[in-house]
């Protein structure tokens, strides 16, 4: 009898491991399913280059009349009256039919990949809008802007990266930075700020480029370009950013390169501190005459006050392991802070950062609340894909045309950035120091 119900058990466990009995359906969504459609863009402004894209992307939605019901308090009994309440559900694009949508902008042209770009350079208003079967969507206008007059002058800045680095202290890593890591980290400035790490609508070129020191504070030729290794004290243990900025502050030239010749970037071991410290420049040549959003003075005779005035800060954990958390840091991100760029992110700390409208002073980033970690941003009017630096939970892989033109102009105007003015870092020589 034992072996009996032991052969039935095997049986039914066969059956329910038989592939025969697996059913798969490819698309359990039919037309018939889809009551509404949405259409939704990267951004509401294109640059007519050729290069920069619009990406759009279609929304199918199933509207439902479900039973519920309203609770009333009758005396002691709490009675219950049916109801039908309209549930509206985006449907997973994975389970609608291939070839579902069409985008069609006003003037009956298609758009098969779903994308648009342009080099008529005519300011202009486009309309698009998508049709499934007998639906059709509510339209989508998109500005094609001017194409602006970048006629920068390239220009160079150079980067040393001063390693603070515990050297056989109990409990803290040895850090090693090979030039690997300086170049890689270099071309990915360069690309970012230099409009090729992405087709962002509205991406920019500051013509700048980032090159590695070849010299240290000096004269004297570095080991590695770019790269300046300090061994820190065996007693010397911080818990808090700013007490770093303190003692670089503290050791002056030898971990303080001139900024007139130098961008400073300290890469600090504090595995429980932020990304990154930085701040945007605080010194103007023309005072009566601000940059938005900078508070900014003359140059002192006693210069720099800190640390951040003239470099910033990153976590050497940050900077090895960039996608530790789904806030990956990006380098880029810290060098635009440095050089002015402000966040997109609407903030209500200390009165708030929104100014007539907008948060960083740059009309074509769009401003976002809280926006629950997604690369998918929401402002007061529509869903918007994020690819800017300044914003958190983004591709981090753009600078706007506008946020260039603010570099741009903060280089110029801020007196603690003009280390581009000197060729001393790749030259070593007294005549090239500023």
């Amino acid at each position: 009898m034992k072996r009996i119900w032991i052969y039935i058990a095997l049986c039914w466990a066969a059956a329910a491991c038989s592939p025969e009995e697996d059913v798969f359906t490819e698309n359990p969504v039919g037309m018939g399913s889809v009551k509404l459609i949405k259409l939704r863009a990267d951004h509401h402004m294109v640059l007519p280059d050729g290069k920069a894209t619009m990406k759009f992307y279609a929304e199918a939605y199933n509207i439902l009349e479900l039973p519920g019901y309203t609770p009333e308090i009758d005396g002691d009994s709490i009675l219950y009256n049916p109801k039908m309440v309209r549930d509206t559900s985006l449907i997973p694009a994975g389970l609608l039919p291939e070839g579902l949508f069409r985008l069609v902008d006003n003037e009956g042209r298609e758009y098969p990949d779903f994308a648009f770009s342009t080099t008529d350079t005519r300011p202009r208003t486009l309309r698009f809008h998508l049709e499934a079967g007998e639906l059709v969507s509510d339209e989508l206008e998109i500005q094609v802007r001017e194409l602006p007059e970048e006629n920068y002058e390239p220009i160079e800045l150079p980067v040393i990266f001063h390693l603070l680095n515990y050297v056989n202290k109990p409990g803290y890593p040895t850090i090693t930075i090979t030039s690997e890591t300086v170049r890689k980290n270099i071309d990915r400035l360069n690309d970012v700020f230099n409009g090729r790490a992405t087709t962002d609508p509205n991406g920019g070129n500051a013509r700048i480029t980032f090159r590695a020191a070849e010299y240290d504070n000096t004269g004297m030729l570095l080991e590695v370009p770019g790269l300046h290794v300090y061994e820190m004290p065996s007693d010397s243990t911080f818990h808090l950013d700013d007490r770093f900025g303190r003692f670089v502050f503290g050791r002056k030239a030898t971990l303080m390169y001139d900024f007139r010749n130098f961008l400073n970037i300290w890469l600090i071991y504090n595995p429980n501190g932020a990304h990154y410290v930085a701040a945007v420049p605080n010194v103007i040549d023309v005072p009566e005459d601000p940059i938005p959003g900078l508070t900014a003075t003359a140059m002192p005779s006693v210069y720099p006050n800190s640390a951040t005035d003239i470099g910033f800060f990153v976590n050497v954990s940050s900077f090895l392991n960039p996608d530790r958390s789904s806030d990956a840091f990006e380098i880029s991100t810290a060098m635009a802070r440095y050089l002015g760029c402000l966040p997109t992110l609407v903030s209500t700390y200390n009165g708030g950062n929104m100014v007539d409208g907008d948060t960083d002073f740059c009309p074509d980033t769009p401003y976002y609340y809280y926006d629950n970690l997604s690369v998918f941003k929401t402002d007061s009017t529509r869903l918007f894909t994020s690819y800017n630096v300044m914003d958190s939970y983004s591709y981090k892989n753009s600078v706007t045309v506008n946020q260039v033109a603010r570099i741009r102009r903060c280089l110029e105007r801020c007196p603690s950035r003009w280390m581009w003015k000197s060729r001393y870092a790749f030259t070593g020589k007294r005549e090239d120091r500023k």
